[in-house]
């Protein structure tokens, strides 16, 4: 729900999209000969960004969560190494390349790290967040 409200407020050049596979597919196994069904079958174990979006001269990938978290850093540099080996829109190639971290609750460290690594951070917090984290974390 964060994703999607904060995603429906940008100026996109054309519709991100949502949980975008990336990579090349991970589950072939050496010189196992396998055709390409059964790896278009086996794509779908594919890594994936919750959002990849052109903005000029951006292309956003996009990890969210509602609560800061360090391991959140690690997940998105992978997402970007695997961008250039996936194959991208036309629209959407010579695109620099831009990784977002978005979250509503900030943790000071994460974010200079995630800063210190080159990431952009988001902080969007709409009024609903207060209450998730109420209820997920401190139930009545």
């Amino acid at each position: 729900m964060l994703l999607s409200e904060w995603s429906a407020l940008q100026p996109w050049d054309s519709p991100p999209v949502y949980e975008y596979r990336l990579g090349p597919t991970p589950l072939l196994a050496g010189n196992v000969p396998v055709n390409p069904r059964v790896a278009a079958m086996l794509r779908v174990a594919n890594r994936y960004a919750d959002l990849v979006g052109p903005m000029s001269p951006y292309l956003l990938v996009v990890e969210a969560k509602v609560v800061a978290t360090p391991s959140a850093i690690s997940q998105l540099q992978l997402y970007v190494n695997l961008v250039t080996s996936t194959p991208l829109p036309s629209a959407w190639q010579g695109l620099a390349v831009q990784p977002v971290l978005l979250w509503a609750i900030d943790d000071p460290v994460v974010h200079q790290m995630a800063t210190a690594a080159g990431i952009r951070v988001i902080i969007y917090d709409p009024p609903w967040v207060a209450t998730y984290l109420n209820s997920k974390f401190y139930p009545a």
